[in-house]
């Protein structure tokens, strides 16, 4: 029988995890303050985090605390007294994305359990097992996973897997997301997602805007409801079902928790799921687990919590002096509730507010008034209206928790001999145990002994304790008499030891993030050759590269027979040059077939873009570990190095002092820095291309319009970001314009990086041959950078942007 699993639900702040324990959670997750992927959340304090922690035991429940950001050097010491808070306050375990900060959690408290988050990206067994390596106790999947991608792990892997199951979806891969960074400097891999995801995009084919209706919202998907797949989950052995939510109220939580915990017992009805939707939806569904359906997942005519649609607008009417708006609703509408008349693109003529006033009409239609402010002259008949809040709902919501929270069960036996103390223990599924002594004799009954129905009574008293009596099992003479007052006593006492029993600290060691520091060093080996590599996306221009100078290419094709077609064209050209290739940069079940006909290809190097490709060695071929590795600090760079790879790209999350700092170590020359590129904003297992410009649900059905179109999406600020599918059908959306690190190149070069790439998205052969030449003579010493911005600003049009290369001002 698969074991049941656990309940994993969000907390923001106090109380939202005090609805989760009422509620039923197994455990909560939540953040301190810094650290943490959801840094607009009020979060929690380490000075109060033991308090926490104590009232989350005292339920049985367990508390982990997400420190699962990408972090740099300098920052070490701040992450190493928040593990030192978090181990001593008895956290049951960390959620960590930054593999160094792996290293350093393990050594400086190695009996405090790690989760891997969901921004480590683990889409396979091997991946899986990476993570495990590392000392990860369980790993958290990426959400794009099918039921069938989770059984071909679970079949590879024995670690312990967590599934999100609720809550909003990300269009990003996690920690795979570069949008905020490069848009607007705030890096999704710590925490200040901009959500540029939710903003309108309008469709550019073949250079031509396509009209999509109503559609706006591209990137915007549902959000995840899968409380009927939990039997499944259960059956493959997950062991966490995950809600996402610490930026949402305790009455989403409270809802949410209480569904699943329903869903675990069989016991889902349609109004535990409608209750917990009503909350908060943007439109929900089973996400990937039920499979890729890229006609489903995205809408595009909403970006935010519309709660449950209940009926069609019919237009407007004047009545006793009022503009009401007319509602054929399948659901009730009362006052205080708010609604929603769906607008146009992006929200044009959209309607909503609080309700004022409500009347049913003869004609089965709604008068609904929603108060002297709000015009409603705008709403335009067939349109859909929603139910955005409903007062009664989260009144019923509170009331539940309050009147029937979830208390943990205890089996209690008593045992006791004539003239002696009796004793009591319990134990509970939750880790509960305890034992305690009474104050006063077992006495022989005068007249009639205490029975069991009597002691079950008042044992069962438990009050405001977060216990219940589970079962009872009294072992006592037959004529024995318990005092009562003394078994009062006693049922108080074991309450308070069941209590304190469940909490405990970690041990920690003497070991400093200084000490690791030290520790971290390139490997005994000489660094890899020095140059400047192109990585191209077509065979026109890997050679247009070539021809330009460049010291050898990456091959990054959309096609695998492309890819070798190229190599075999680039082996043929009359000097020899230095040939990588490129995987996708996900990996999932099954596919590591890409990767072995890649190796098969017999090329000079291959590109590590994943986890599960860092943890499977590749015989004999050098190996280069790309940005989505996110190396950020000295400890994840030392932890790649030290599995085989020659040279790893610093991740697109440093900025230009940071950059320089990282590779001001010895490091440096086992760097491989982008220098110029397209910034990958997105990086989505959904295909924008399919889903708009085909009816198909995957690529089995779609007829890829990918090979037949060029496709964008603009902004609202004009600007067109190519889309670009790879050989797994997965998109990328690269931003308009490229990015150039050429100011901090002289810089990177006197810490000691000698190895430079190019990365090329649709640029012709003679903008190839432009990009190359300007990083050519800037890398040897023959340009400045101001040299080569004028010179790609000027000639062609050709855009460049700092990027996520600038240094913030604080």
């Amino acid at each position: 029988m698969a074991r049941r699993p656990e309940i994993l639900a969000p907390a923001g702040d106090a109380d939202a995890m005090r609805a989760a324990v009422r509620a039923g959670a197994d455990a909560v997750y939540f953040g301190l303050h810094g650290f943490n992927a959801r840094a607009r959340a009020t979060n929690f304090d380490a000075a109060g985090l033991e308090t926490t922690m104590r009232e989350l035991h005292a339920h049985g429940v367990r508390g982990y605390v997400t420190l699962n950001t990408l972090v740099f050097d300098a920052e070490l010491a701040s992450l190493e007294s928040a593990v030192r808070a978090c181990a001593s306050a008895g956290v049951d375990a960390v959620i960590v994305q930054d593999l160094g900060v792996t290293k350093l959690v393990r050594a400086i408290a190695p009996d405090m359990h790690i989760h891997a988050s969901t921004q480590m990206t683990c889409t396979d067994a091997a991946g899986v097992e990476l993570a495990r390596s590392l000392g990860a106790a369980r790993v958290i999947l990426a959400r794009e996973l099918s039921l069938e991608d989770i059984a071909a792990i679970r079949a590879g892997s024995d670690a312990e897997l967590e599934v999100f199951v609720h809550g909003a979806l990300c269009i990003s891969y996690s920690g795979q997301c570069m949008t905020s960074e490069a848009i607007g400097g705030r890096s999704a891999n710590r925490g200040a997602c901009a959500q540029a995801c939710r903003l309108p995009y309008e469709l550019v084919v073949d250079g031509v805007l396509r009209d999509l209706g109503d559609r706006a919202y591209l990137l915007s998907p549902e959000d995840l409801e899968t409380s009927a797949l939990v039997p499944e989950l259960a059956r493959l052995g997950v062991a966490s079902l995950k809600i996402e939510g610490r930026l949402k109220g305790p009455e989403y939580v409270a809802a949410t928790t209480a569904l699943y915990r329903a869903a675990i017992d069989a016991h889902v009805v349609e109004e535990d799921r409608r209750a917990a939707l009503q909350t908060f939806t943007r439109g929900s569904g089973p996400g990937f687990l039920a499979g890729v359906n890229h006609q489903r997942l995205v809408e595009g005519r909403g970006c935010d919590h519309r709660g449950l649609q209940v009926g069609t607008c019919e237009g407007v009417e004047r009545v006793r002096g009022r503009e009401v708006l007319v509602v054929r609703a399948v659901d009730g509408v009362a006052r205080g509730d708010g609604l929603l008349v769906e607008g146009g693109w992006g929200g044009e003529g959209e309607v909503g507010g609080r309700v004022w006033d409500v009347e049913a009409g003869a004609d089965g239609a709604w008068r609904v008034w929603l108060g002297p402010e709000r015009g409603v002259a705008g709403a335009v008949a067939g349109r859909r209206v929603f139910k955005t809040g409903d007062p009664a709902n989260e009144k019923a919501i509170a009331a539940h928790v309050e009147r029937e929270p979830e208390r943990v069960g205890i089996d209690v036996r008593l045992r006791g001999a004539m003239g002696e103390p009796f004793v009591l223990s319990a134990t509970s599924p939750r880790g509960h145990a305890a034992e305690v002594k009474s104050d006063s004799p077992v006495e022989r009954a005068r007249t009639a002994a205490t029975t069991r129905e009597v002691i079950e009574e008042k044992l069962a008293r438990l009050g405001d304790t977060p216990f219940a009596l589970a079962s009872l099992d009294v072992d006592l003479p037959p004529d024995a008499m318990l005092p009562m007052s003394a078994l009062n006593r006693a049922r108080r006492a074991l309450a308070d030891a069941l209590v304190a029993s469940r909490h405990a600290g970690h041990a920690t060691t003497a070991v400093t993030h200084d000490a690791l520091l030290a520790a971290a060093i390139p490997p005994d080996r000489a660094p890899p050759p020095a140059g400047l590599f192109v990585l191209c996306r077509t065979a026109e221009q890997a050679h247009a590269a070539l021809d330009a100078g460049a010291d050898g290419v990456v091959l990054d094709f959309l096609e695998l027979t492309g890819t070798g077609a190229a190599l075999r064209s680039l082996r043929g050209r009359p000097v020899p040059t230095h040939i990588t290739v490129a995987p996708p940069r996900i990996r999932k079940p099954g596919e590591e077939k890409i990767d072995r006909y890649l190796v098969d290809l017999a090329p000079d190097a291959f590109l590590v873009r994943s986890l599960g490709a860092l943890h499977d060695a590749t015989a004999g071929l050098p190996r280069i570990g790309d940005f989505s590795l996110n190396v950020t600090n000295r400890l994840t760079a030392a932890e790649v190095l030290a599995r085989g790879l020659v040279a790893f790209t610093p991740s697109f999350d440093l900025d230009a002092a940071q950059l320089a700092t990282l590779c001001a170590t010895p490091f440096g020359p086992w760097a491989e820095v982008v220098v110029h590129h397209p910034m990958p904003l997105f990086h989505m297992e959904h295909c924008v291309i399919a889903a708009l410009l085909s009816e198909g649900r995957d690529h089995r059905d779609c007829g890829r319009p990918c090979e037949k179109h060029r496709v964008s999406l603009r902004d609202r600020a004009g600007m067109d970001h190519p889309v670009e599918a790879d050989v797994g059908c997965r998109n990328t959306v690269f931003h308009a314009s490229a990015q150039s690190a050429a100011s901090v190149v002289p810089v990177l070069q006197k810490g000691g990086v000698r190895r430079f790439r190019i990365e090329l998205v649709r640029e012709t052969p003679d903008d190839v041959a432009r990009i190359v030449g300007a990083y050519r003579a800037l890398l040897a010493g023959q340009s400045s950078a101001p040299e080569v911005w004028r010179t790609l600003k000027a000639e062609g049009g050709y855009g460049v942007v700092a990027g996520s290369l600038r240094v913030l001002a604080p």
